[in-house]
């Protein structure tokens, strides 16, 4: 009895003593990497297309639209633009630049 209660005694003190040895560490947390932001100042239709919602008939309207009235001042100023509305516009904030 006296054995079993001598190695119940080793056996918890070399357990806490291995888990004390190696705490638990924060892991760093992955970031995931964003999508860049696009000029539609200056991005060609190939580029607007990639952005959510404008496809190619839209990328190509918006450049045509930036040749005949010049570059967009503003975010909303895209609504000018057929086929994009005010809910697209929202959608793409933070993904574009002027």
């Amino acid at each position: 009895m006296k054995n079993l209660l001598t190695l119940l005694i080793i056996s918890f003190l070399s357990f806490s003593a291995f888990t004390h040895a190696n705490p638990v560490e924060d892991k760093p947390m992955v970031e995931m990497p964003q999508a860049p932001v696009i000029n539609i100042n200056s991005a060609d239709s190939e580029m607007l297309a990639k952005l959510p919602g404008i496809g190619k008939k839209k990328a190509q309207a918006i450049v045509d639209y930036r040749v005949e009235n010049g570059e967009f001042s503003q975010l909303s100023d895209l609504t000018n633009v057929k086929g994009i509305g005010k809910k697209l516009v929202a959608k793409l904030e933070g993904k574009v630049s002027l």
